[in-house]
């Protein structure tokens, strides 16, 4: 799925719409956020500041959501490529499981 991505933004891929809507309101309050829902995927997008630090610090911010999660790895994209960011263990039994 492609998602609006510039060379100031990073998406990042959530399966699971509620834990993309946690993740678009803990960035929110620092950086311009938008989430597009689908049924296969979520992708939250961020805009980055003119700071040359933010990649870092947003992609800390998001590895320890992650950690926090128990989501283990999500995939995101910056500048036309994908990334894997992986933080923590997975909960298996927390993951919700796909309806179809």
């Amino acid at each position: 799925m492609q998602a609006e991505e510039t060379p100031q933004s990073v998406r990042f891929e959530i399966p699971d719409l509620a834990a993309a809507v946690r993740l678009t309101r803990r960035l929110g309050g620092i950086w311009d956020v938008s989430l597009q829902d689908s049924r296969d995927i979520n992708l939250v997008s961020v805009a980055l500041r003119s700071d040359p630090s933010d990649l870092a610090v947003l992609l800390r911010n998001v590895e320890a959501w992650v950690k926090q999660e128990s989501l283990c790895a999500i995939r995101f994209g910056v500048d036309s490529r994908d990334y894997v960011l992986t933080a923590g263990e997975a909960d298996w039994e927390a993951i919700p499981a796909a309806v179809g």
